[in-house]
């Protein structure tokens, strides 16, 4: 007994020892960093973010995740709150934080797993080639060079890593994950409410003054809120996930009081959606709940009367509601913020094929399908449609291209893209089929049920937006496509358990 005692405490005593070996340097350092202001100070802050995000590794893998995602739901508000002590940078470090502790991650469980994680589904397969895509690319000489390659490696390649997360985890721990979104994009709207109500603070507007890199900021005649994000486009999207998992879990739960709660839940993240100004976002929650809705029918009769009850109010809402006009969104105050965000959803979610935004975007796409693309079939390189070209390449005359698919056969080619869009079919056919198989009303059940639902909104998303580049969802949607290929083993190992 004794000896199992002075087992469980060894780690205890040691961390007791070494924690002095790691708080004095740091103590030293923060000392000298205050007295010389400028960059050391923001190197030692980012460093200590760095590695306050890798201690939970030592624990597990799932530690760390979580670390990981509730961080970068603050990462912009961490960059802008720099600002109330630094001077601005166009070349934010703050950036690197989670593609390290990713490094890192990513490392211990290659370690652990060897290369045979890369080929042990055919979703991994699949994802696997994908990621060597990505990887050549960085490589390519025409966007610019490789400081460019790297920075669209920083967006696009290292959130991969999270399907190999995704794989290792523990089949509850995706559950944890999606209550986690929930709560995290209930807390830090409530700051987008404040922009909203108050607008930004001087340390953001600051920011903004100086910011290059944030064009679509404005919505008439006053700038969108943020709330803790980087983007409205990040902030809409991340709740918009968070919606689609609320009202999954609300649909699934087996009390009234926990129906409720996840209801309230869902509802107070679809009111903050319609007040990021993010019309994909609201189409895409729209697409989810709907799903949610049909997949949860019994047979065929059920499906088409689940569809037509969905439809009835859709096309009264269409035939009867009338969209506000520019005019009406254009000729409110800046003290209007609400009201000018709201008439501009409104208006983007019953007219969107009459949006000035909607019609740019096929203009691009087809300036750059018949000029760009032709003259570069095999991709122009992974960072060519990034921030950074404008900052490292100055004669890039590529325009915003805004859609993820769209811009994978610009930097990457068209089988690229293709083979990107085919990994989400599969995990939403995947998704699908598991949720049918699944015993009703379980856990299983239920967390099929959102994870059917949420994978063609994000594929949506990919086409009208740029999902999987966005700090805090982008690994979420990998995760969720690694969790997906898992069951592949899982259904593996029942089946050889059984034999």
């Amino acid at each position: 007994m004794s000896s199992h005692v002075l087992t469980e405490r060894g780690p205890v005593q040691i961390t007791g020892k070494i924690w002095p070996a790691v708080t004095l340097p740091f103590s030293a350092l923060a000392v000298w960093a205050v007295n010389t202001g400028g960059e050391a100070l923001r190197w030692l802050g980012l460093g200590s973010l760095a590695w306050a995000l890798t201690l939970p590794l030592l624990l597990s893998l799932e530690a760390g995740l979580i670390g990981m995602m509730l961080f970068e739901p603050l990462r912009g508000f961490l960059r802008r709150a720099q600002y109330l002590f630094l001077p601005y940078t166009d070349t934010d470090p703050i950036h690197l934080v989670t593609p390290i502790v990713t490094f890192f991650a990513f490392a211990a469980l290659l370690q652990k797993r060897r290369l045979a994680m890369f080929l042990e589904t055919r979703q991994a397969k699949l994802v696997s080639l994908l990621a060597l895509i990505y990887f050549l690319q960085i490589f390519n000489p025409l966007q610019g060079g490789l400081s460019v390659g790297f920075s669209g490696a920083l967006f696009i390649l290292v959130p991969v890593a999270w399907f190999y997360f995704g794989h290792a985890v523990n089949p509850g721990f995706l559950r944890k994950a999606f209550v986690l979104l929930v709560i995290a994009g209930l807390i830090t709207s409530c700051y987008g409410l404040y922009h909203l109500a108050y607008g930004f603070p001087s340390f953001e507007q600051y920011w903004l003054d100086n910011t290059d890199a944030y064009e679509s900021i404005a919505v008439g005649n006053i700038k969108r809120a943020l709330a803790t994000f980087s983007s409205a486009e990040e902030w809409g999207r991340y709740i918009e996930l968070g919606a689609i998992v609320a009202f999954g879990f609300g649909a699934a739960a087996s009390s009234l009081l926990r129906r409720t709660g996840w209801f309230l839940a869902g509802s107070s993240l679809t009111v903050m959606l319609l007040l990021t100004g993010q019309r994909t976002a609201i189409f895409g929650l729209i697409l989810g709940i709907g799903l949610l809705i049909v997949i949860g029918a019994h047979g065929f009769r059920g499906v088409v009367l689940r569809l037509t009850a969905l439809m009835i109010p859709v096309l009264l809402v269409a035939a009867l509601a009338q969209a506000p006009t520019s005019d009406d969104m254009m000729g409110r105050s800046e003290d209007e913020r609400f009201q000018t965000v709201l008439s501009h959803s409104t208006r983007g979610a019953l007219n969107p094929t009459r949006e000035g935004s909607l019609q740019e975007r096929f203009t691009i796409w087809t300036y750059l399908a018949t000029e760009i693309i032709p003259g570069s079939p095999f991709g122009r390189g992974l960072g060519a449609t990034s921030l950074a070209v404008n900052r490292f390449d100055k004669s890039s005359v590529l325009p915003p291209v805004d859609s993820y698919f769209i811009s994978s056969v610009v930097t990457c080619g068209l089988p690229a893209a293709l083979l990107f869009i085919f990994i989400l079919i599969r995990a939403t056919a995947r998704s699908w089929k598991q949720f049918r198989i699944a015993v009703p009303r379980s856990r299983d059940a239920e967390i099929w049920r959102v994870a059917a639902a949420l994978m063609p909104a994000l594929m949506l998303n990919s086409i009208f937006g740029n999902t999987f580049t966005l700090y805090s969802v982008a690994p979420l949607g990998w995760l969720l496509v690694g969790w997906i290929s898992a069951q592949e083993l899982r259904c593996k190992s029942d089946l050889e358990e059984k034999v």
